[in-house]
């Protein structure tokens, strides 16, 4: 069959086509731009359809796109002509029956793969330095001659904008392509660091480039908005001289300010001419520092009033202040506060995408109510969630921590299926493949597991999520509650044991299952190291959250909420873990709690649980809330800010120092680093205790640094520092603008003693706030340690 011949049915397409030759479907589409133009000007692109027959109703859409984008995406014209018409080669496909000899209990099925994975695609090209440009004129109906003009605003930008015109009549389709350089005839770049500190001190450095203007005075201009200033004022004006083809370079200190968020800096030259070159760089201002959050818990008597103002968040910068308070059921745990600790939290392993997630699968009004969004963009982030974990899925339909390659947990599939389960029973689309894999993943872990002597919280996981699923066998689960039990270490794996009866009706068993997990709740036992990442806090909310949730009534649901209560009055830092488990119980919790009768100013709004407040504005006005009902209420005050005054070096458990050598092993000063200088900065992590945990080291980035190559330097790698024994191969490790952070698990390392080093240059000169280092035990982030603040000062031209 000669497939290029083969012809499609009409309906398929909405065209005539099947009675004309191929040449005749062509509508040799010409684009008449000019070659050039300047930036922030109009063009008009006249369009022609050579080929259009008189009085034939036709459509058009052009689009200019900056040529760098589409050389990084190797992306071409559209060319419908070769879509629709294009000869078409038979498919092929290799039939294997192996596959079908591995048993589907054990594995997975077998597949046949050849070739690659993208390994051939390469940048066309290095990235655009300029802001890209893509404009799209929509849908334009051509005239009865076969003509019509498309005109875009092209904003400042230097390059090349790619025009890609896509035709259509009733009778053909076709493309045209045209390049247009767009140019000043003196061009100018901006260089400064990537981003500041508010207090930063650093400089703009302006190259101007005279490619074809007259020679002559020039004007200069620069002016700055949002959180940076010109030390010379808010706006510079000079004078540059320039000849033909010459070039110039202007340097002009700035300084960014208290504030935080994106600032423009603008450059115009004005030719002697009249004309006008403008260049504009934007540049983000950020505060790196820890955030320090205070929370405190009261009963509010009926009548009586709150008042929050300026003394509430003493020592904490205002700008940096969110205040949440909440009433009723949510005061007996913090739900507004640990929802936007969450959205906070700045890592990504599969344990904390699935931890932040999770909640909001029930709380999405709370969420709302607490400033987080939209209820469109919460779904959206627990649907970005589900990507980013099954992203981390092996073809075994297990879970990696940091990656699919990562070690096999069987409790973190199961925390991770639970999820998907509990987002499934929500309406949120999850594939079946995935999700099933997942599920037969657990049930070969169950069938290969040791019967359970000490530990089991990864196989009462399983045996809960399956039950959820209706895939648990109900021999198994009578048996580990009947006989196996005791065994089970931590008090959730008990709760999660008698959860799965509940789900299957086993009421009595299920009830001896929570006594037992309750009365386990009060063991000190629970402190050390624990491999499915708990603690005795994440494991009261989990029990509580697994009673009220099975509806079995042990009589002891008040007695593990004064438990909870307790451990949160004992447990500075939460864990992603305690928080999304609290988060959970919460929900439990407020099911049959009732609002309160709060007016903030007054105004009362029905069943409200949550008032987000600012902190500058609650400071430059004061808002009282009053309890309106005749029965006392509690409410939670939660404060989350950056101190004034940054905390000193120290920590609990941890101690962790940074220095910075050259590459020949000497130390180097901070306060007095040459511009373009290479560096190795190394974080050394010392244990102060023998209980091993889940550390993220993070090494937050002074603005006039860089990092040079984003990898571990390996002992022996630098014969200047032979003397450093560091570590390269970790659980994860990032490499970002402002921070460079690795995860390392203690129990893989027996040293008490960690060392990591990274290579960064001086790039830009300037006096930048260098932020703390820190350790944390993810886990058990009470246990952390911090090094100072410093500054970092680049020695070079600042004016």
């Amino acid at each position: 069959m000669d497939v290029a011949q083969k012809r499609m049915p009409s309906r398929a397409i909405g065209l005539s086509w099947l009675q004309m030759e191929p040449g005749d479907r062509d509508l040799a589409v010409k684009l008449s731009a000019p070659d050039t133009m300047r930036p922030g000007t109009r063009l008009d692109v006249p369009v022609k359809l050579a080929s259009l027959k008189p009085g034939t109703e036709a459509y058009l859409t052009v689009a200019a796109v900056d040529l760098g984008i589409l050389n990084l995406t190797g992306f071409k014209t559209p060319e419908p002509e070769k879509w629709y018409f294009g000869q078409r080669k038979l498919g092929t496909e290799i039939r294997d029956l192996y596959g079908q000899l591995i048993d589907r209990m054990a594995g997975t099925r077998g597949k046949v793969r050849s070739g690659g994975d993208g390994m051939a695609s390469r940048l066309q090209s290095p990235p655009p330095d300029e802001e890209p440009v893509a404009l799209f004129s929509g849908l334009v109906k051509v005239g009865d001659n076969g003509e019509a003009t498309v005109s875009f605003e092209v904003p400042e930008f230097n390059g090349t904008l790619r025009l890609m015109a896509v035709a259509w009549s009733r009778d053909g389709v076709g493309h045209g392509e045209q390049d247009v350089a767009v140019r000043s005839p003196v061009v100018v770049t901006a260089s400064l660091p990537g981003f500041l500190a508010p207090g930063d001190s650093s400089r703009l450095l302006l190259n101007i480039d005279n490619v074809e203007g007259a020679a002559g005075d020039y004007d200069l201009l620069v002016s700055a908005e949002g959180p940076v200033a010109l030390e010379a004022g808010e706006a510079a004006l000079r004078q540059v001289s320039l000849g033909e083809k010459a070039k110039a370079q202007v340097i002009l200190p700035i300084r960014a300010a208290s504030g935080t968020g994106k600032a423009q800096v603008f450059a115009t030259l004005t030719a002697p001419d009249g004309s006008e070159t403008i260049k504009r760089v934007g540049i983000d201002v950020k505060d790196t520092q820890p955030d320090v959050v205070r929370r405190s818990v009261f009963a509010l008597a009926g009548g009586g009033s709150l008042l929050l103002d300026g003394n509430s968040f003493e020592g904490l910068k205002p700008e940096t202040v969110k205040i949440k308070v909440s009433s009723g059921g949510a005061a007996q745990i913090d739900i507004a506060g640990l929802l936007e600790a969450l959205d906070r939290y700045p890592y990504g392993c599969t344990e904390q995408t699935t931890s932040r997630a999770l909640p909001l699968l029930y709380l999405n009004e709370v969420a709302h109510a607490a400033g987080l969004g939209e209820s469109a963009e919460i779904r959206q982030r627990v649907v970005g969630a589900i990507r980013r974990v099954l992203a981390n899925q092996s073809s075994s339909g297990s879970f990696g921590l940091w990656s699919s390659y990562g070690s096999s947990d069987t409790w973190l599939d199961a925390y991770v299926t639970d999820f998907l389960t509990r987002a499934r029973e929500q309406g949120y689309l999850v594939p079946a493949i995935a999700f099933e894999n997942a599920l037969d993943n657990l049930e070969n872990r169950l069938a290969y597991a040791s019967d359970v002597t000490d530990g089991g919280m990864d196989i009462a996981y399983a045996l809960y999520v399956l039950a959820r699923n209706g895939r648990a066998s109900m021999g198994d689960l009578r048996y580990y509650l009947d006989a196996k039990l005791a065994s089970f270490t931590t008090p959730l794996a008990k709760a999660q044991v008698a959860a799965s009866l509940a789900l299957y009706g086993e009421q009595e068993r299920a009830a001896t299952g929570f006594k037992a997990a309750v009365a386990g709740l009060q063991s000190d036992g629970l402190s050390g190291y624990r491999s499915d990442y708990g603690s005795r806090l994440r494991d009261g909310a989990g029990v509580l959250t697994y009673i009220v949730a099975s509806s079995v009534d042990t009589g002891e649901k008040a007695q593990v909420t004064d438990l909870l209560r307790r451990y949160q009055d004992q447990t500075s830092h939460y864990s992603t873990q305690d928080m999304a488990w609290l988060l959970m119980a919460a929900r439990e919790l407020n099911k049959s709690a009732s609002a309160a009768k709060i007016a903030v100013d007054g105004v009362v709004e029905p069943n409200r649980l949550v008032w987000p407040f600012d902190g500058e504005a609650v400071g430059q006005t004061p808002v009282r809330l009053e309890n309106q009902g005749s029965d006392a209420t509690d409410l939670l005050v939660s404060v989350t800010g950056q101190p004034r005054v940054p905390e000193p070096a120290g920590g609990q458990d941890y101690a962790i120092e940074r220095q910075i050598y050259d590459l020949d092993g000497n130390l180097v000063d901070p306060n007095a680093v040459p511009v373009n200088t290479r560096v190795a900065v190394v974080l050394t992590v010392r244990a102060l205790s023998d209980v091993p945990g889940r550390l993220m080291v993070v090494d937050r980035i002074p603005a006039g640094l860089a990092i040079d190559n984003p990898r571990l330097v390996r002992s022996g790698d630098l014969g200047g520092l032979d003397f450093l024994s560091t570590i390269n191969e970790t659980e994860h490790a990032a490499f970002h603008e402002d921070r460079f952070e690795v995860a390392v698990d203690q129990t893989r390392h027996g040293d008490k003693e960690l060392s990591f080093a990274y290579l960064a240059r001086a790039v830009t000169p300037g006096s930048y706030a260098h932020p703390p280092a820190s350790v944390e035990d993810m886990y058990r982030p009470a246990r952390r340690a911090i090094t100072d603040t410093s500054t970092f000062t680049v020695l070079g031209p600042t004016r």
